[in-house]
């Protein structure tokens, strides 16, 4: 994939990885907000972390297409709404899924794989975040934006 860019044109409307439609937005942000809650999404899911294990056995192995991972997303979406949670890994009202590096912030951690779209500073509490998809959990980029 090619690195991440911000249209700063469109500012804080528009953020993303290389993945230009809006299905490739929608992915970003999903993958970023399980990659962000993984332990949370375990403990919501119980037993029944199929769907998840699914998710994180393909994401960071290319190729992947956004067919086959839409599928899997919403798979995963369905399981985790199932257990209780109305938003699901997709977001809905009440959730911030604002694009990292937008607004007014500072700093952005971005994917190391650039599969989603990362995280915000305010995000972050302390600990450095890592990408639970890369081999290793290798760290996410820290990035002071201009």
């Amino acid at each position: 994939m090619a690195p991440w860019w911000i249209n700063k044109a469109q500012g804080a409307e528009f953020c993303m990885t290389s993945q230009v439609g809006v299905g490739g937005l929608r992915i970003a942000k999903a993958l970023s907000y399980v990659c962000g809650h993984r332990d949370e999404l375990v403990a919501l899911l119980d037993e029944d972390v199929t769907a998840l294990r699914a998710v994180e056995a393909v994401v960071g192995r290319p190729p992947v297409d956004d067919v086959s991972l839409t599928a899997l997303l919403d798979a995963l979406h369905a399981a985790v709404r199932r257990a209780g949670d109305s938003s699901g890994v997709y977001g809905a009202v009440g959730r911030s899924v604002m694009s990292a590096g937008v607004a007014d912030l500072d700093v952005v951690y971005r994917c190391p794989l650039q599969l989603c779209i990362g995280r915000s500073a305010h995000e972050v509490d302390g600990e450095e975040p890592r990408c639970q998809f890369a081999p290793g959990a290798m760290a996410l980029i820290r990035e002071r934006l201009p």
